[in-house]
């Protein structure tokens, strides 16, 4: 019986996981990102973020400086799309 709960749990989250994921990727696309950035500026080694609060403000730059009309969870959203994608910095626990 736990067994199947985990598993059940398991499955919940990773669904989750993935609209969650498909939603930041969809407002980084609606925001047009990539007419400014291309996966190289993200992949290279000597990119601007060291971590995950210089990502998650730089994300906030942008935002900002574009007039980009995200709510603040949905920014942060965006920076752990990117994060999980390119930068892989640890992130602090997402809160509910």
């Amino acid at each position: 019986m736990i067994k199947k709960l985990f598993l059940i749990s398991l499955i919940l989250s990773s669904i989750t996981l993935f609209a969650n994921e498909e939603e930041s990727k969809e407002l980084l696309d609606d925001a047009a990102c990539m007419e400014c950035h291309n996966e190289k500026d993200f992949n290279t080694v000597n990119r601007k973020s060291k971590n995950f609060k210089e990502l998650h403000t730089a994300v906030d730059g942008c935002r900002f400086k574009n007039n980009i009309d995200w709510f603040d969870d949905e920014s942060m959203d965006v920076t752990r799309y990117l994060n999980s994608k390119y930068y892989k910095f640890k992130a602090p626990p997402k809160t509910d």
